[in-house]
């Protein structure tokens, strides 16, 4: 359990950061529109507006169930996404296909979902029509892993600056943003560390170059606890979510700083360390939250040492991964410069010759 220290380390931190850009982004109108056969539109929309989570919807639901036999698709420009529910067993009419190639030329952030059939991509036969979609074929409606393919779909065409609200509004999509969303930032926090860990390598710069660094994970990981809050649903007062909260967290921050504490002792060749702990517990911190927001859970020591050793071996993946592709772009533009400089060197010896 943190201690009272710990909450105010935690506040002063939060307090310097613009939560109010997150909470407008979180509250940004949206407006899907879901058409085609009228019993798969029905179900999409009832599998991304429910869910079990603790918290419900938000607002009022973004989707529009509109008729294909009747819409106007010059009036689906301002949509923000378009979600076309197809049948195999439902042929569509020349009208429908008509209004389907219509709204292709709209050029809108499209998904095609087919239900109840295993047809291959490459024998879709609106292909032409709507390259521009994400196309989802649903073998089978009732198995488990329809919702997250549904998710994905939509959020793969959805703008990301809207994906906070839809998820908001929409609980079938927070199980996906929140893991999108832990992903992004413990990857953002470990390329940062790899981007600050030479400086760190020599003794007299350690100590400021360590402070900056811990505060900008510490921001980066409220950022990330304040969007899991929004994304389910959570009323919005930054002050009453940190208090909610931190108890559950308490643990993986503490888990982090004496990790990082540990890895700080480590020579040059701990490079890699450092951003796989900052990775992990990023990640740690991610989840531990998730688990809160998404259905009350208070994540134990045992299950929070679990939850680390799984972020920790992510964390070395991504950690080599990050350095090999460091050192080759590194590569690459000693490269150039050597390039560079051998043709400096070739034009001052013609203008010299002249």
């Amino acid at each position: 359990m943190p201690s009272w220290n710990d909450l105010n380390i935690a506040w002063n931190t939060l307090r310097e950061i613009n939560v109010e850009d997150i909470r407008k982004e979180a509250e940004l109108p949206l407006t899907i529109v879901c058409t085609g056969t009228s019993g798969v539109c029905q179900s999409i929309a009832r599998r991304l507006e429910h869910g079990t989570q603790r918290y419900g919807q938000a607002g009022p639901s973004p989707i529009h169930l509109v008729s294909l036999a009747t819409i106007i698709p010059d009036e689906l420009r301002h949509a923000d996404l378009v979600i076309i529910g197809l049948d195999r067993n439902v042929r569509l009419s020349a009208r429908e296909l008509t209004v389907i190639e219509h709204l292709a030329t709209l050029n809108l952030p499209t998904v095609v979902v087919v239900w109840g059939t295993v047809l291959p991509t490459d024998a879709w036969p609106l292909h032409p029509r709507v390259a521009h979609a994400r196309l989802l074929v649903i073998p089978d409606p009732d198995s488990p892993d329809t919702n997250r393919q549904l998710a994905e779909a939509i959020l793969d065409r959805l703008p990301a600056s809207l994906q906070l609200s839809a998820a908001r509004r929409l609980p079938g999509l927070r199980s996906v943003v929140a893991q999108q969303l832990i992903s992004s930032v413990s990857f953002t926090n470990a390329s940062y560390v790899l981007a600050t860990a030479l400086p760190q390598q020599i003794p007299i710069l350690n100590i400021p170059f360590a402070a900056a660094d811990t505060l900008v994970l510490t921001k980066n990981q409220a950022m990330l606890v304040y969007r899991l809050a929004l994304a389910y649903g959570a009323p919005p007062d930054i002050r009453e979510r940190l208090f909610e909260v931190l108890p559950v967290i308490g643990g993986a921050f503490i888990w982090r700083q004496l990790a990082r504490t540990l890895a700080g002792l480590i020579p040059v060749w701990g490079v890699v360390p450092r951003v796989a702990i900052a990775y992990a517990g990023t990640y740690t911190t991610g989840v531990a939250a998730w688990r809160w927001f998404a259905e009350g859970e208070i994540v134990d020591r045992e299950q929070l040492q679990a939850i680390g050793r799984e972020a920790l071996a992510l964390g070395q993946a991504q950690a080599t991964a990050l350095i090999a592709k460091a050192r080759e772009t590194g590569r690459q533009q000693l490269g150039r410069w050597q390039q560079l400089q051998k043709s400096l060197r070739q034009r001052f010896k013609r203008t010299k010759e002249r």
